[in-house]
């Protein structure tokens, strides 16, 4: 702890920030440097004034040689420091000047040494003040490096006390005494002045980083944000105008720049400036009216004052915002893309007819529409193409309800009319009706489109009168309308209660499978058209449901996903398939398959990090499956947990490419080791030269992004021919095997099936 202290006494020891180390270590060379003219002239003073003092003494020779040697020293750092010095070579030149300092004190104590052991009393006091003059000086010249400045003085001081001592001058002891004391007060002297050099830096660094910053955020402010800067002198004129401002005023900048901040308002609002200005005082959001020429508007604005008795400070165009304040209560009822009425005001029209039903005995029928295939529609066009269309339909409703109806867009492409006063076979009529205009096309950037709608239909008071229990009895009747086949009209009928119940069974009975781990993992192998093994398994959930058998996947899984419990079953299936890939082959790889929902899951990193470590599998041999859907919903989180899986090494596959309107984006969003390309692309590939030539497109586009390719849906030898001889680099399906489970994996052998013509291809590609 003392060695420490004494450390930081004499050599400074500032804790220098690595990102600082390089540029303060240029630093202390250019201060060293920007010394050596001063260092030399006083060398070479020291060398004329002793060749003078001991000209006739036979110590002369010496004398010169020493001193003009030492002279020369100085003026060949001088000579050096006007050579540049590459960054690579930093560490070294320090270590030169360090070298240089050593020999430079070396040389001076060597000298004094001399002088003193043969000198008398009359040149005992030059000789001290000489030695006091070379030890200030190489305290001044190497603060920059406190060791050399330390080594110098040391060198120096101890010739003179070495000298002092061999000379048997008088007080030689107590001259000693006060040589040491100075030489530890010139070296405190020089440590104290590295390390405020240093703070001086450093600070002067964060104050350089922290301009740089606010320069930035004011540039970045005036590049994209909707407000302009503005400042003023002590007498209201305006300083330089940003291309905001002026676009904001649509005046020339010469004109604006120069002119009075008042006279851009109406009268009341520049009175009320005036005033908030005369005032002194910082203020904020003050809305004044702009008349510049015929031009008006509402401009907010913020300011404080500066030292020199003007102001600064933002301004934005709240114009819109007046207007959209006004349009406030307009937007809380209904939908903007449409102007249609929104589900909260059609809530409040079915509690007015609830009323008049039980009351007055009027019935009513609500109506609810969901129009077919609109996904598909967004997925091809894009979301303009889609708002375009949803805009038709709710003309098109209109235009088929009529005035006396309610019409509502309860949210995505989902409708409700509500028509008070209506027997049954009026609204079967008007189901029809709704029908029938849903299904002629509509023009959409010059391409006829064809969605199609469902309805279901609950009459009031027969399938009830209450807001809710009636919404939900058309959504059911909704459902069997999908069920069967979409494009037709249903009524609430009471068995529909029964398929709800059924949902509802299903959904208890999973969570129990879930419970109890009544599931089963399967597995597909995926096999290497080059080396015909089986280099991988895609892990599939199968669920034999007591009283039921199997369970199709797309039944539970859509339920899974919608009650929320596909997070908890997907990481039993995340443990559960890799402690069994654990047991197979080193080279031998699992696929799995996540949902969106699993993606949002906070805990999903963790859960795959203590699978890995209970199971002791390589990551590389894990990897994860996703359908860009994943990248659509919650893009900023989900990317960042498919870097954080991929940082453990585990592998990232693009399922089902090409089935969507944005795959190729996705390429670009994330960089994935593999895509795998979806079986309808596949199932027809040996007789379709369209899907061959998307098949080759996608391994090429693949290939040239180093990313490996699987083809799903293999069914026959021919079409795992042309695809090796595209050279894809997996394929699975039902030609190598169905999904297995794992306890069978060994008796199959999918490579053995693969037919020689598979070789044969490739050799021809």
């Amino acid at each position: 702890m003392l060695l420490g202290s004494l450390r930081a006494i004499f050599l400074g020891e500032v804790d220098v920030p690595a990102a600082h180390r390089e540029a303060i270590s240029v630093a202390r060379r250019h201060a060293f440097h920007a010394l050596a003219p001063m260092a030399a002239i006083h060398s070479l003073l020291n060398a004329v004034v002793l060749t003078a003092a001991f000209w006739q003494e036979p110590t002369m020779p010496l004398v010169f040689v020493w001193t003009y040697t030492s002279a020369v020293l100085v003026f060949i750092r001088m000579r050096e420091a006007k050579r540049h010095v590459p960054l690579a070579d930093c560490a070294a030149e320090e270590r030169r000047i360090v070298r240089y300092t050593l020999f430079s004190g070396a040389l001076w104590g060597a000298i004094i040494i001399a002088l003193m052991m043969s000198s008398g009393p009359q040149h005992m006091l030059l000789l001290g003040v000489l030695t006091a003059a070379i030890l200030c000086v190489g305290a001044l010249l190497h603060s920059s490096f406190p060791a050399a400045s330390l080594g110098y003085s040391v060198l120096v001081g101890g010739g003179a006390c070495i000298g002092m001592v061999l000379g048997g001058h008088a007080w030689s002891a107590s001259a000693m005494l006060l040589l040491a004391g100075c030489v530890m007060a010139l070296q405190r002297f020089a440590a104290n002045s590295d390390t405020n050099f240093v703070r001086r830096h450093i600070s002067a660094a964060a104050l350089t980083e922290a301009k740089e910053t606010m320069s930035l955020l004011l540039n970045d402010f005036e590049a994209h944000s909707a407000d302009w800067l503005w400042r003023i002198d002590a007498h209201g004129r305006l300083g330089q105008a940003s291309q905001r401002f002026i676009d904001a005023t649509g005046l020339p900048a010469d004109i604006l720049e120069g002119g009075s901040i008042l006279a851009l308002f109406a009268p009341e609002s520049a009175q009320q400036l005036d005033t908030v200005l005369k005032q002194k005082k910082s203020f904020r959001d003050e809305v004044l009216r702009v008349q510049i020429g015929g031009h008006e508007a509402w401009w907010s604005i913020s300011g404080q004052p500066t030292a020199d008795g003007g102001w600064r400070g933002v301004c934005s165009d709240v114009t819109r915002s007046r207007d959209t304040e006004a349009r406030i209560a307009y937007v809380t009822e209904y939908d903007s893309l449409t102007d249609l009425a929104n589900r909260a005001m059609l809530v409040r029209q079915l509690e007015i007819a609830q009323e008049a039903a039980e009351t007055r005995g009027e019935g009513f029928a609500l109506f609810v529409i969901d129009l077919d295939n609109f996904k598909a529609l967004n997925d091809t066009q894009g979301h303009p193409a889609g708002d375009a269309f949803l805009k038709m339909v709710a003309q098109r409703l209109r235009d088929c309800v009529g005035p006396a109806a309610f019409l509502a867009r309860l949210g995505g492409d989902e409708f409700a009319v509500m028509q008070r006063d209506m027997l049954t076979e009026e609204a079967a009529e008007l189901a029809d009706l709704i029908v029938d205009a849903l299904l002629a096309p509509v023009t959409i950037n010059g391409k006829d489109i064809l969605a199609g709608g469902s309805v279901g239909v609950a009459m009031a008071p027969d399938n009830g009168t209450d807001p809710a229990i009636l919404m939900k009895n058309a959504e059911l009747a909704l459902y069997r309308a999908k069920a069967q086949g979409r494009g037709c009209a249903r009524f609430f009928e009471a068995g529909m209660d029964e398929v709800a119940r059924i949902r509802a069974d299903l959904e208890t009975d999973l969570r129990s499978a879930l419970a109890e781990e009544a599931m089963d993992v399967y597995f597909q192998p995926l096999v290497n058209t080059r080396t015909r093994k089986v280099s991988g398994y895609e892990t599939l959930l199968r669920w034999n449901r007591p009283g039921h058998g199997l369970i199709s996947p797309a039944l539970f899984i859509s339920c899974a996903e919608e009650t929320g419990i596909i997070v908890p079953l997907g990481d039993w299936v995340i443990r559960k398939a890799i402690e069994e890939a654990a047991q197979w082959r080193e080279d031998v790889t699992v696929a799995i398959n996540l949902s969106p929902a699993q993606m949002k899951n906070p805990s999903l990193v963790a859960t795959v990090v203590g699978a890995l470590a209970a199971s002791q599998l390589d990551p590389s041999r894990l990897e994860i499956e996703i359908v860009e859907s994943v990248l659509m919903d919650e893009t900023e989180h989900n990317i960042r947990t498919l870097h954080a899986l991929r940082e453990l090494g585990v592998k990232i596959a693009l399922d089902d490419f090409g089935t969507g309107y944005s795959s190729l984006s996705y390429l670009r969003a994330f960089p994935f080791d593999k895509i795998k390309i979806d079986q309808r692309f596949v199932r027809d590939i040996d007789t379709s030269t369209e899907n061959q030539a998307i098949v080759r497109a996608i391994i090429s586009l693949a290939r040239d992004l180093k990313m490996r390719v699987t083809a799903e849906g293999v069914e026959n030898e021919q079409q795992a021919a042309i695809l090796a001889g595209l050279g894809c680099t997996e394929v699975q399906g039902f030609l190598y095997s169905r999904p297995v489970p794992a306890s069978e994996l060994e008796k199959k052998d999918p490579a053995a099936r693969q037919s020689a013509s598979v070789l044969h291809m490739r050799r021809r590609a």
